[in-house]
């Protein structure tokens, strides 16, 4: 995407379509991550030799994101088990959905500020480092909302995840490394359980980010809007639940229909 594209004030099907695969090019197992030299949420800063001899999870993330949101719980969970061996790190990327109350950053400290309120907001215990506005590694990394990436000591990536909400493929790439061995699996795009995650959570976190937010999902992927909107109704549920109970109520609405229809054609 061009860098004028890249904080972009509506989300669009475009975005949401790229979002489900790793482009061509796209640092994977083997290659290194892009070397980095950013702010915190906190107000330090964080360099990429600072994390050197130690293995890092990078996750990318924002506020207004869903997937962020429903993942968070899940890595809080990891970071409790290897986060004494393996470094958590999360980059603070472009909004996933902005709005008017969250909105994309036009200079570099309003993006620090919304770091710092995600990192509040979910309680994160590890450090967030803030990328420009312009997004300059997250374009690097390939531009994807809430992706997560695994790397050994030497700093090498070992394994990379579309989405972090994908617990099963995680555990088995952190297990591994944790042990000083290599994952059996480099790369994971499952896309079911974590987005029914993060469906779940999407009415919520559009609701967080403004009316414009609501609007721009409903214009970009009506299917997802009505389904995130079934799912906000089965709050507090976990949030694959909540999809999952909504893909029900859909189902038993359609079958409805489709019984009354065909009793009517009968009486004809």
């Amino acid at each position: 995407m061009s860098e004028t594209r890249y904080a972009y004030e509506h989300v669009s099907s475009e975005i949401l379509s790229d979002d489900m695969q790793f482009r061509k090019g796209a640092p994977k197992a083997g290659d290194r991550l892009p070397e980095f030299d950013l702010p915190t949420a906190e107000g330090g800063w964080l360099r990429t030799r600072d994390l050197a001899g130690r293995p890092v999870l990078l996750v990318t993330g924002s506020f207004t994101c869903p997937m962020t949101a429903s993942s968070n719980p899940i890595l809080k969970e990891l970071h409790g088990r290897f986060g004494h061996r393996i470094e958590f790190i999360m980059l603070y990327v472009r909004e996933a959905h902005p709005g008017e109350h969250h909105d994309q950053a036009g200079v570099a400290e309003e993006k620090r500020n919304a770091a710092r309120s995600l990192q509040q907001r979910d309680r994160l215990p590890w450090t967030i480092v803030v990328d420009d506005p312009d997004g300059s590694i997250h374009r690097r990394l390939d531009e994807k909302p809430n992706a997560a990436y695994l790397t050994d000591e030497t700093g090498t990536i070992v394994f990379r995840s579309l989405w972090a909400g994908d617990e099963r493929g995680l555990v088995q790439a952190l297990e591994a490394v944790a042990r000083g061995e290599q994952p059996s699996r480099s790369e994971s795009t499952r896309r079911l359980v974590p987005m029914a995650r993060g469906v779940g959570t999407m009415r919520e976190m559009t609701r967080r980010a403004g009316p414009r937010a609501q609007s721009d999902l409903w214009q970009a992927a009506p299917p997802m809007g009505l389904m995130a909107s079934l799912a906000d109704l089965y709050r507090p549920l976990p949030p694959a639940w909540r999809t999952a109970a909504a893909a029900a109520t859909l189902g038993v609405g359609v079958a409805v229909v489709a019984t009354l229809a065909a009793r009517a054609i009968s009486r004809r």
